[in-house]
């Protein structure tokens, strides 16, 4: 198996059960005020939804490369992730080499 579809199930399994944990406390809470089950089940799976995008947010920030244009005020940027050397080098070089300069300009 490729190391990118490890990651990409690891990630959504990580994510899932992330999920259901915060959506089954969330559900234990609300059950104790006797929160009708319609009601807390949506609710539930908000705050699963929500704490399963803020642990997607924060794992992609330490597999995420981003490479800046190197010239100044430039604005333009490439992000990558799970990139062999050769690939990100490349990246890299496109990122410091590309040709809208002066669109992405902001003094």
């Amino acid at each position: 198996m490729h190391s990118t579809a490890k990651h990409t199930i690891i990630r959504v399994a990580t994510t899932g059960v992330m999920l259901a944990a915060a959506a089954l406390v969330e559900l234990r809470l609300m059950n104790a005020y006797s929160v009708p089950m319609l009601l807390a089940l949506p609710c539930g799976l908000a705050v699963g939804f929500g704490v399963g995008s803020l642990v997607e947010a924060v794992t992609s920030r330490f597999t995420t490369t981003v490479y800046r244009c190197t010239a100044d005020g430039c604005t333009y940027k490439v992000r990558v992730t799970h990139v062999d050397p050769v690939e990100r080098r490349r990246w890299q070089e496109a990122a410091a080499s590309h040709p809208s300069h002066e669109l992405n300009y902001r003094p």
